[in-house]
């Protein structure tokens, strides 16, 4: 959180000139930190899931990819429930990054936290950023089946509904004692941060500087530790050696894409290219981390015990 805070104070007087980019500019802008941080830290979802099932390698990138393919072709058959499951396994995904390590025990109860406090997260981001958000989706009639998921008023009523629910529930989670009360202070302090920076930056840089700072070198801070701690690695070195060769792939899947839109190969816009990249990711992605947290905790469990 410390390092959300340094940047945004920092970025905060280039406000209004920050105001004036273009969300083609924004891309521009963000793209190398998404692409040398932020995905990286799902670069190594083989091995991490390998680490918790027998399986060979390349049974695992096939069925990687396997989900990837499916994805892809439900948004072009169901857009609208591809975008849907994209929005809550995100929301999902960014709540347990969040929380996931703070509890010595695991209830069901833990998983509408993971969720909730996503939606909270993701509708902010729309509420905040409607204006930006309507723009982007003017310029492309790919988007205007999506119109519905950002009616201004709906967007609000979920983002107050959601954040109100993620404050109950976190006070639900200090009467169980799962949570000290200083520690929802501090995530309702994160929560509140991680807002204003959506309100204060433009759309694509101020979700740029959560989804790198705060979740994706807190995901690469785990893996680093457990790989390191499971003396699968030593060094930092190793560990970017190690991320490399698919984020490598990625950028260069990605950029082969952008190249096939501009030589009209492939009849997309880039805005609409990478949600549909990024949603098809994001499925295994969470799924394999939803499984490397289990793992953290049955091995933090295990470590109290003996």
């Amino acid at each position: 959180m410390i390092l959300l805070v340094v940047t945004l104070y920092f970025l905060l007087p280039f406000g209004p000139l920050l105001a004036e980019v273009t969300v083609s500019h924004q891309l521009i802008i963000c793209a190398p930190f998404l692409f040398l941080l932020g995905i990286p830290h799902g670069a190594i979802d083989n091995i991490l899931f390998l680490k918790q099932r027998s399986m060979s390698n390349n049974t695992f990138i096939g069925s990687y990819l396997l989900v990837v393919g499916a994805n892809i072709v439900l948004w072009f058959v169901m857009p609208v429930a591809a975008y849907a499951i994209f929005l809550l396994v995100s929301a999902y995904h960014f709540g347990q990054s969040q929380f996931s390590h703070y509890f010595a025990r695991k209830r069901a109860f833990h998983e509408l936290l993971y969720l909730i406090w996503g939606i909270s997260l993701l509708s902010g981001l729309v509420h905040l950023n409607i204006v930006d958000i309507r723009s982007i989706m003017g310029q492309s009639t790919e988007f205007d089946i999506f119109r519905a998921f950002h009616d201004a008023e709906r967007m609000r009523t979920i983002f107050l509904a959601s954040t109100i629910i993620t404050f109950v529930l976190l006070l639900i989670t200090v009467y169980l004692g799962d949570l000290e009360l200083r520690t929802v202070f501090l995530e309702l302090a994160v929560m509140g941060t991680v807002l204003l920076c959506f309100k204060a930056m433009p759309l694509i840089i101020g979700f740029t500087l959560y989804f790198v700072v705060l979740h994706s070198f807190k995901v690469m801070r785990e893996e680093y530790g457990f790989l390191k701690k499971e003396r699968y690695i030593q060094t930092i070195g190793d560990f970017i050696r190690m991320v490399a060769p698919y984020t490598l792939y990625s950028m260069v899947g990605i950029i082969l894409l952008f190249g096939a839109i501009h030589l009209n190969l492939l009849n997309m816009s880039y805005g609409y290219c990478l949600l549909l990249v990024f949603s098809s990711i994001t499925l295994p992605h969470a799924y394999v981390m939803s499984g490397f947290y289990d793992l953290l905790w049955r091995k933090g469990r295990l470590a109290q015990v003996t």
